[in-house]
């Protein structure tokens, strides 16, 4: 039945006019057993009669089918060559960024392409700031070909990958002339924490961009002392530091001649604020020794006491009993913005009486063994098969690496687990229904291998396939995408996301290709309550999804970090092992950041109303000793931190200014029980005791408002210099080609060919049942005649 409204739907431009079989049907046979005229002739001449009866019946059963046929517009989709009127619009980048390339060529190029076909001329972007993406889209044409002559830097407005869908969307080309710099230039930026508290050690990245491969000296000083003095060879430098109380100032400077001075120096400011209060619940004393220089803690054997004051709960190995009483008091904490901390042992979670308890709902997790069962994990893999997976990346076109990686993530799959894949473009197709891994047969796996890629990118379909392939389902429902996240309609994507997970659907990614847009690929993970993998992660999935490996021989677990991207454990190197561990299972809406290498689930976050709440499904003393070294100590920190968020919260009064770019408005806000007044900044209240204004600065270096020390750095125009390296795929994605200055007739002869172009039309059939019909009838009325005389 399905393949019958496959088919249909498929070579039918109107397949509902079918449903009049229905009604037609009945009519039909009431017309052939009534008699209308009562008239006897004999019983020789009821029995011919009644055999021309059923002729008619037949007959015009077939002539109405015919009809209905015909109606229903059948047609096969074949291609037809439509030439067009060959010329080009050159785009020439005019924002400041590109004064590092000589363009002296331009007028000349102009002038002998124009001898060869027709030629448009438009400059986009301009100044200091380069809206790439808007000048694109403003001059995109229905067929039309763009040759863009930029560096392809695009740093406001709107994005490439848009840019992309727009002109896929419209069947126009962008290509693009190769350019090189005649001028070296570098630029200093540094990343990392803007916010910590005192005694904490925090990363900075310092990332150094040159148009051409030299050693520039690199001085980074942090407040009055210089942390690193280096020849740079490399793009990336790191360093570690900690802050005493206050606001310090980080600048990071290049000693090099170069074209442009202002990107030679970055100025970071990072504010430390007093350690936040924090109440440990423990009937031990080594969790004291590590969070006491990071907190100001306070150690408890019960909770009757006020949590007001505090930012965090720490609850190390408590029962169940002890915890049950407070759970009201806990609930209201943490829900209004506080964080809750659960550390395992011997005498919490299985072993503590937490399966089905009040406390048990503050959790993450429930308390139970692995429910890896039977119709216990539902799986839709979703594969972007659209035209921008048809460019390179790794030496293979991205959707070959797709529909590798889709292969390779059932393959590691438990048969049992019900899984079905949808593929898409512009459109969605259902390439296999929900079921079990074992009943799909390798034949599953022949449809993923033969899918090719082209069409636009709508992330918004597939998603909406997805989730109407797991309605119903029982158990856990997921859905991973295999895509470059480069889509149409992202906020629309967005939605179905989120939609997903008022479903209970979880929603990972997996990002595949050097243009892959990370951080839409990201937000789509978190707001999917999942996680966002590169490729070369994405065989983690496995310890998701995958069998578990139980063997009563194992004693020890290697500490696997699953989610590279969040708070807890992004750049952390765990090398721990566990020696055992309390049996946990992830809410649906929780996020699983740690687990064994069996796959079982160690570390576990989720929200509870505005607050955090994180587990740790074992201990620090017998089973999880090896946490607590120097290496692996860091864990725990950092699960402290993020659920503590911001240390300032409780805080009656605080002032937070961004680090900003010179001219731009830079924003303040300001807590405070009374208005607070200002002669640099005019505030307006915004929330309760919140307050919010807006200052603009036109000097480089560090500034100062209400007493709150920010950066004010150069224009993000002068930070990506040079070719970026992302406009070839931005080329390749729209069947476009890179030429050099001097290829005219390379340029010419591609035009030419994109004129002529292949389309896809829907060749009609109608016209040969119509023929039919009237064909049918004719023969018909002549049989009809010759009865007729023949009788009377």
């Amino acid at each position: 039945m399905i393949d019958l409204f496959g088919f249909l739907f498929k070579y039918f431009e109107r397949p509902y006019v079918f449903l009049l079989v229905i009604p037609i049907t009945f009519i039909w046979i009431y017309l052939l057993r009534k008699n209308f005229v009562k008239l006897y002739l004999g019983e020789e001449h009821e029995k011919k009669r009644k055999k021309l009866k059923i002729f008619i019946f037949i007959s015009r059963a077939v002539i109405v089918l015919l009809l209905l046929v015909a109606f229903a517009s059948p047609y096969i989709e074949t291609t037809k060559v439509v030439k067009g009127d060959p010329k080009v619009t050159i785009l020439v980048d005019n924002s400041t960024s590109i004064e590092l390339f000589d363009f002296s060529f331009i007028n000349s190029f102009r002038t002998e392409l124009e001898k060869k076909i027709p030629v448009e001329f438009s400059f986009i972007a301009s100044g200091e700031e380069s809206r790439l993406g808007d000048g694109i889209i403003s001059n995109i044409k229905k067929d039309s070909n763009i040759l863009l002559i930029s560096d392809g830097n695009n740093n406001a407005g709107i994005e490439l990958g848009d840019v992309v869908v727009q002109a896929n969307s419209l069947n126009a080309s962008i290509s693009a002339l190769r350019i090189f710099s005649d001028k070296y230039d570098s630029s200093v930026v540094v990343y990392g924490s803007d916010k910590t508290t005192a005694g904490s050690e925090n990363t900075f990245t310092v990332v150094v961009k040159q148009t051409e491969k030299r050693k520039p000296r690199l001085i980074v000083h942090v407040d009055a002392t210089v942390v690193l003095d280096q020849l740079v060879d490399r793009e990336e430098i790191t360093f570690k530091n900690s802050f005493d109380e206050g606001y310090h100032e980080i600048t990071a400077k290049l000693e090099v001649d170069d074209y442009f001075k202002q990107n030679n120096i970055f100025y970071k400011t990072v504010k430390v604020v007093p350690k936040p209060k924090v109440l440990l619940l423990s009937k031990n004393e080594e969790l004291v020794q590590l969070f006491e220089p990071l907190y100001n803690l306070d150690k408890v054997e019960n909770l009757g006491v006020d949590l007001k004051p505090y930012t965090a709960v720490f609850i190390d190995d408590i029962h169940a009993d002890e915890l049950n009483p407070y759970y009201d008091k806990l609930s209201s904490f943490v829900s209004e913005g506080s964080g809750l901390f659960v550390l395992g042992g011997r005498n919490s979670y299985d072993s503590g009486n937490y399966n089905g308890s009040k406390f048990e709902q503050l959790l993450p997790a429930f308390v139970a063994k692995s429910g890896k069962k039977r119709g216990d994990i539902n799986i839709i893999l979703l594969i972007d098969v659209s035209g921008s997976t048809g460019i390179g990346f790794g030496g293979y076109k991205k959707v070959d690496v797709e529909k590798a990686l889709a292969i390779s993530m059932l393959s590691n799959l438990s048969l049992v687990h019900r899984v079905g894949v949808v593929a898409f473009s512009g459109f969605a197709y259902k390439l296999a229904e929900l079921k079990a891994l074992l009943e799909q047969g390798n034949d599953l796996y022949d449809k993923i291998g033969r899918l090719q890629f082209g069409g636009g990118t709508d992330i918004e379909v597939g998603m909406k396939a997805a989730i109407d392939l797991l309605h119903g389902a029982g158990g856990s429902k997921n859905i991973i995408i295999l895509s470059d996240g480069n889509t149409q309609g992202k906020e629309k994507a967005l939605n179905a996301v989120k939609y997903a997970a008022s479903q209970g659907i979880n929603t990972y990614t997996v990002g595949v290709g050097g243009d892959t847009d990370r951080a839409f690929m990201q937000v789509l993970a978190d707001e999917g309550n999942g996680i966002y993998f590169e490729p070369d992660t994405s065989q983690k999935i496995k310890l998701l999804f995958g069998e578990t490996e139980v063997s009563e021989s194992k004693r020890v677990f290697a500490v696997v970090s699953i989610d590279k991207n969040h708070f807890i454990t992004k750049g952390l190197d765990l090398s721990a092992n566990v020696y055992g561990f309390n049996q946990v299972v992830p809410k649906t809406t929780a996020k699983i950041l740690v687990t064994t290498d069996l796959g079982e689930s160690l570390v576990l976050s989720w929200r509870y109303g505005l607050g955090r709440v994180a587990s740790l499904a074992t201990d620090y003393k017998v089973y999880g000793f090896e946490l607590l070294n120097k290496k692996n100590s860091l864990l725990l920190t950092r699960i402290g931190n993020w659920v503590i968020g911001d240390p300032e919260r409780k805080n009656s009064r605080f002032i937070d200014v961004s680090d900003g770019e010179i001219g731009k408005p830079i924003e303040i806000i300001v807590k405070s029980d009374v208005q607070p007044s200002s002669k640099e900044v005019a505030l307006y209240k915004f929330d309760e005791n919140l307050y919010r204004g807006k200052v603009s600065i036109n000097k480089l270096g560090f500034s100062k408002v209400m007493d709150a020390v920010f950066a004010v750095n150069y224009k993000s125009e002068y930070i990506d210099i040079g070719t970026n390296q992302n406009l070839n795929n931005l080329v390749y994605s729209t069947g476009g080609m890179v030429f050099d200055p001097g290829n005219i007739g390379g340029i010419v002869d591609f035009i030419k060919q994109r004129s002529r172009r292949e389309i896809l039309v829907n060749k009609s059939y109608s016209w040969i049942f119509l023929l039919s019909t009237l064909l049918l009838y004719l023969v018909e009325v002549c049989i009809r005649r010759l009865v007729v005389h023949k009788v009377i």
